[in-house]
């Protein structure tokens, strides 16, 4: 108060109007196309990251957990713990047989059928393990039913394992595999593409004893139906497959022509530690199993087997590349980076 007067502040409406965002704030409209560029920019980023990383994360999730807390139900009674038969003990079977299946409840009886037929008739012990992949469809109650034969089965057995949800063809394998008794390991395909009969080629190959010098694995092969192939199928499937073969040689090499076939014969300790030390879970494990052929120090024979193509397949040839290009790079990145390494048994 000066004089009997009383000075009151003035701000101006037009001011108060400014600090809340006018000529005093600072502007904002030449920002937002830059925020959101850069936003787009890391969302893309992180996409490409995961996807990239994918088959990594999905190891990561399961890598501290046993096989049995991850199966739903079996066909058959186990002790908690054994599963996966220890190392030491000695094989019960003579032969194994590894069948991944996923929705497979209309193509898996026949070829249940043709192999049991076959390995009925031979004089050795076996047993089938089919393992369904968390399958969505009645996969498990067919391959239950094709295990009720009339007459029983002599020989060998069905033993199925059901997993509690989908993880891919290589998981499945990689169990049935760890849970196998058998002297030799075969992995066969449910779909009966190749036929179980060209088993004894693949046994062949593996020789009747075993030694360092002799290949403890044998890969069923396609290649010398490659041009009988090319001439059937679409140009667009051809180049495909044509890249896929070129990427394979450009990031593993070796003289194995085709890695992909789903008819593999293993020895038993072989198939074991290679399986024990998978990492790959989806449609390019089979890129793995050479590269921990070829770490282990141990030879592969390529044998040329009956193939047909049969209707229903589950892979997506273009998004099936693009993933097993994915896969290829990624596994010899974390090889390489020591971050992935083989399992000691």
């Amino acid at each position: 108060s000066v004089q009997g007067k009383t000075w009151r502040p003035y701000v101006s409406v037009t001011a108060c109007a400014d600090l809340g965002g006018g000529w005093l704030a600072p502007s904002t409209s030449g920002m937002e196309p830059a925020l959101v560029l850069g936003l787009g920019v890391a969302l893309a980023f992180i996409a490409v990251a995961a996807f990239f990383l994918k088959p990594y994360l999905d190891w990561r999730g399961s890598c501290n957990q046993s096989l049995e807390s991850q199966v739903a139900r079996t066909s058959f009674q186990f002790a908690p713990g054994e599963l996966v038969p220890p190392a030491w003990k000695a094989p019960e079977v003579v032969l194994s047989v590894v069948v991944p299946a996923y929705n497979e409840e209309y193509r898996l009886p026949q070829m249940l059928d043709e192999t049991l037929t076959y390995l009925e008739g031979r004089s050795s012990s076996y047993e089938v393990i089919v393992v369904d992949d968390g399958s969505r469809d009645n996969t498990y109650a067919a391959a239950e039913s094709s295990a009720r034969r009339d007459p029983p089965l002599r020989m060998g057995e069905v033993r199925i394992i059901q997993l509690a949800a989908n993880r891919g063809k290589g998981f499945a394998v990689r169990a049935g595999m760890l849970a196998a008794r058998g002297q030799l390991l075969l992995m066969a395909d449910g779909d009966g593409a190749t036929s179980i009969r060209d088993l004894e080629r693949l046994e062949r190959a593996l020789g009747a004893e075993e030694s360092p010098e002799a290949p403890q694995i044998a890969f069923g092969s396609r290649h010398h139906l490659r041009e009988e192939a090319l001439a059937k199928r679409a140009w667009h499937r051809n180049l495909l497959m044509t890249g896929f073969h070129c990427a394979v040689w450009l990031l593993v090499g070796g003289t194995i022509n085709d890695t992909q076939c789903g008819f593999k014969l293993f020895r038993a300790n072989v198939g074991k530690h290679i399986f024990a030390s998978l990492h790959l879970y989806r449609w390019a494990f089979d890129i793995e199993i050479l590269l921990l052929a070829r770490f282990f120090g141990k030879g592969i024979a390529e044998v040329p087997v009956t193939w047909v193509e049969m209707p229903g397949s589950k892979l997506n040839l273009l998004t099936g590349a693009i993933t097993m290009l994915r896969d290829m790079a990624l596994v010899q990145v974390l090889y390489r980076l020591r971050i992935w390494q083989p399992s000691v048994l």
